[in-house]
């Protein structure tokens, strides 16, 4: 089902159905780019003023989704949705910023490493807007069941 895609956006081929778990969608987008994914908490992103919830860094041979600490598991979670979103609407290669927290959050990276850094602090950013959106969808998804034979015949 990729009713969540935008009419005429290009994205990431991957099947999003409801009950599917936060760990298969990560696995179906590893697939998809033919890339591991790593995910890791970064406390640096929250500190200061210019905090940040998460970023996505898309180096030469595997994507890194950094997030913010949360005590909430629903919080961390959206965090992480958020970039999956970014990279199942290809927003690596439809969007031509390239950020400064590869120096500022990650002094010891080499920005030859990476392609593109997508981390920004506004969601007003078109590209934040549809990503936010996509995560909420896939959220819903992630929280739902599926429906078993059982609630098809007796509802």
């Amino acid at each position: 089902m990729r009713a969540w895609i935008e009419e005429g956006r290009p994205h990431l081929p991957v099947d999003i159905e409801p009950g599917i778990t936060l760990a298969e969608l990560t696995h179906r987008v590893q697939a998809a780019r033919g890339r591991p994914l790593r995910i890791d908490e970064l406390p640096a992103l929250s500190d200061g003023d210019g905090a940040l919830c998460g970023l996505w860094l898309a180096t030469d041979d595997v994507d890194i989704i950094l997030h913010a600490p949360s005590e909430s598991k629903l919080h961390r979670e959206q965090f992480i949705l958020h970039e999956l979103s970014h990279m199942l609407l290809l927003h690596d290669r439809v969007d031509d910023k390239v950020e400064y927290v590869t120096r500022s959050v990650l002094p010891d990276l080499e920005p030859a490493t990476v392609i593109k850094a997508l981390a920004r602090d506004s969601i007003n950013d078109e590209y934040e807007r549809r990503a936010e959106r996509l995560a909420d969808v896939i959220a819903t998804y992630i929280r739902s069941q599926p429906v078993s034979r059982f609630s098809e015949i007796f509802g």
